[in-house]
């Protein structure tokens, strides 16, 4: 395989996992796991064709705001957690997980020399209209397209964000490879006919593997 672009998730790749930030956030907040699902869904499921999508992927898709989302999940906390407990007063403004995020130098460091190669590089994430600070931590002049749920109104694993991106770039999906942190948008993009990486915390390792695919 010729592989002509390289596609890059953003939370877990370019930048520290998400899910990581969001545990952390949790404990902050002193938030229960439990609750926190139930709040969340599940995140990288598909829905069946007249199904519900939970709140969450609506928020990710820019079909429902933030603040729309944590009167909700004020809700479930009010059932879930003890009267007075701190999260109770939780606002739009204190939930941003995302908001302290570091740029991961070795992933981007990648996609700069692989463009510095000749190959075509993109960006495809899941994220939230009101958590944008993440573009001023990176360089997306850098990269030939980006991809944002919250722009294009549909998330990962949907096969058709990812046929977007490749639809932007001008390339066939067999001709991309797609990293990603989380295994069902890994599946997703397999299914649709892309190369794909699932990145670990390891990026050291995920960056020597994208090499040996040229």
């Amino acid at each position: 395989m010729s592989l002509k672009a390289v596609i890059f998730d953003v939370g877990g790749v370019l930048l520290e996992s998400p899910f990581l930030a969001a545990l952390r956030w949790a404990e902050e907040w002193d938030i229960p796991l439990t609750v926190l699902k139930e709040i969340f869904g599940d995140y990288g499921g598909t829905v069946a064709p007249g199904e519900d999508p939970p709140i969450w992927h609506e928020v990710e898709c820019g079909r429902v705001e933030l603040s729309d989302f944590v009167v909700q999940m004020q809700r479930v906390f009010s059932v879930e957690l003890p009267a007075g407990h701190k999260a109770t007063t939780m606002t739009a403004d204190d939930f941003d997980p995302f908001s302290e995020a570091k740029p991961v130098v070795p992933m981007l460091d990648l996609s700069n020399e692989i463009r510095a190669g000749g190959i075509r590089t993109a960006i495809l994430t899941n994220n939230v209209k009101e958590w944008g600070q993440w573009r001023a931590r990176i360089p997306l002049q850098s990269f030939d397209s980006v991809v944002d749920s919250c722009q294009v109104g549909m998330r990962k694993p949907d096969p058709n964000i990812y046929l977007l991106v490749c639809s932007q770039l001008g390339l066939a999906p067999q001709d991309c490879l797609f990293l990603d942190d989380h295994p069902e948008n890994i599946r997703g993009a397999l299914a649709v006919g892309l190369d794909a990486l699932l990145v670990s915390e390891d990026f050291e390792a995920a960056v020597t593997e994208v090499r040996s695919r040229f």
